[in-house]
């Protein structure tokens, strides 16, 4: 039984997160143009917000430490998987309620993201001309988009809303839930460390992180309206169901009560088959023209052909 749901649950996961790789492409390639001019507006509204801090961050800990700023791309790379991953299989495992809504408030914000992705590309500051930014994800090989023609690879010009701040967030609500102090903490330095990466790394601006943040929120707001209305939900829908299944059974009641003239004993009613090949009998329906038969008889046949 909890294999199955194992099974289930991996398999659900695995065709929204599928479906979201696909959507967010659609419109690949992502219109270069534009996506930089959206860049260099997001910046314009840091720089009045006092928010365009994104090249210092990065310059400031490359000059304290290299192997820092290697680690955090590391972390950048790999570490929203682990964390969401390890934080699933302890949910599952002791608090099925709060996995439920870890997951479906995960597959709200693919969707969200997504539609925002298609309507606002965006030029992360690796990208951005000018900025003097390192893209330390390609430097040091993670980055597969410039050799891999999949149509699931990431999108480059997604980068607002960052759903790997969004994410991080959501495990660190996911930690909160667990309870306990050093789980809070975690949870809590998890996501200061994410939103550290995605800027060090050169992959998002601080609004970036601002619109995860919003985004997360709003998933949460929709994950609450679903829970409430849940009931509602599956009662209509188990309503639906019986009216198709009673739907199916009055057709198939009326298909199995149809019956179905058989042709070829219709077209053959009047012959008989010997040996493969169909003989008149007496009495058939297909007799031959009197005029036909009469000339047949006027005709002698010669004995060469008896």
């Amino acid at each position: 039984m909890v294999l199955r749901t194992v099974t289930k649950e991996i398999a659900l996961i695995g065709a929204c997160y599928l479906a979201f790789a696909l959507a967010k492409n659609l419109t690949d390639p992502s219109p270069v143009f534009q996506a930089v001019v959206n860049g260099w507006g997001v910046i314009r509204i840091e720089s009045a917000l006092a928010l365009n801090h994104e090249s210092f961050i990065q310059q400031i800990i490359g000059r304290i430490s290299v192997g820092a700023l290697v680690a955090l791309t590391y972390f950048y790379a790999v570490g929203m998987w682990l964390g969401l991953s390890g934080t699933a299989i302890i949910l599952f495992v002791k608090n099925r309620a709060a996995y439920i809504d870890l997951r479906r408030t995960f597959i709200l914000t693919m969707i969200l993201g997504a539609i925002v992705f298609a309507l606002y590309p965006l030029a992360p500051p690796r990208f951005m001309p000018g900025l003097g930014m390192a893209d330390t994800v390609s430097l040091l090989g993670l980055d597969p988009a410039p050799t891999s023609d999949s149509t699931i690879s990431y999108n480059r010009f997604a980068a607002m809303p960052s759903l790997h701040y969004a994410w991080a967030l959501l495990v660190m609500t996911g930690m909160f839930r667990l309870g306990g102090f050093w789980l809070k903490t975690a949870g809590f330095m998890y996501q200061a460390l994410m939103f550290v990466a995605i800027i060090a790394t050169a992959n998002h601006y601080v609004l970036d992180a601002v619109a995860g943040a919003i985004l997360l929120m709003l998933s949460m707001y929709l994950l609450r309206w679903w829970n409430h209305y849940e009931p509602q939900l599956n009662h209509w829908a188990r309503i639906r169901t019986a009216q198709l299944m009673s739907l199916n059974l009055r057709w198939r009641t009326q298909f199995e009560q149809t019956v179905v003239p058989n042709l070829r004993e219709q077209f053959l009613s009047g012959f008989i088959l010997r040996g493969g090949h169909a003989i008149q009998p007496n009495g058939s329906k297909l007799t031959p023209p009197a005029q036909f038969d009469r000339g047949l008889r006027n005709h002698s046949i010669p004995n060469s052909m008896i």
